[in-house]
């Protein structure tokens, strides 16, 4: 009885583990989505609105949840408040809080801090064109990944219970 107990918890554990990576992955995914999705909305304000940038980071805020809304809303007070720092300035120290908490790949971070360097100097068609721009590019990214996570979340799925069956087969 205890034997077939320990099977079962070895096996659940093992699988457990392999369940929590695949879950890892896609909460990455999730925070790339929801990225593409800060610069989409911004993408469009920009098209519509005609505001200038910290009121249209504080609108998409608005339509946000979460980091991204936090983000956002305090890039928009930050500047407004007028600290001396450029808009680039402070969008790359807020998304270095961001990214503290939710971390992305090296290339997707770089592209995303430069994003408020760039956005600064231009002008909205520019603006637009740029968004435009880095969101195919998250886009690109998300895809590659999610292709490449597909095929290692079930690899690492099939090792955590293999895994598991060897270590009772081992012990036992």
């Amino acid at each position: 009885m205890f034997r077939l107990f320990g099977i079962l918890a070895v096996i659940a554990g093992s699988s457990g583990l392999a369940f929590s990576i695949v879950g890892e992955r896609k909460e990455y995914l999730e925070r790339c989505r929801q990225w593409r999705e800060v610069i989409t909305l911004m993408e469009h304000e920009i098209a519509f609105q005609k505001s200038s940038l910290p009121e249209i980071c504080s609108r998409v805020g608005m339509h946000l949840t979460g980091d991204k809304k936090v983000f956002l809303e305090r890039v928009g007070k930050t500047f407004d408040e007028g600290d001396g720092s450029t808009l680039g300035e402070i969008w790359r120290r807020e998304t270095g809080m961001v990214f503290s908490k939710e971390p992305l790949k090296k290339e997707v971070k770089k592209e995303v801090e430069e994003l408020g360097k760039k956005l600064c100097f231009e002008d909205s068609e520019m603006q637009r064109k740029v968004l435009q721009d880095v969101e195919k590019s998250l886009k690109k990214h998300e895809e590659a990944q999610e292709n490449l996570y597909r095929e290692r979340n079930k690899l690492t799925l099939c090792a955590g219970v293999m895994g598991g069956l060897l270590l009772t087969i081992l012990l036992l």
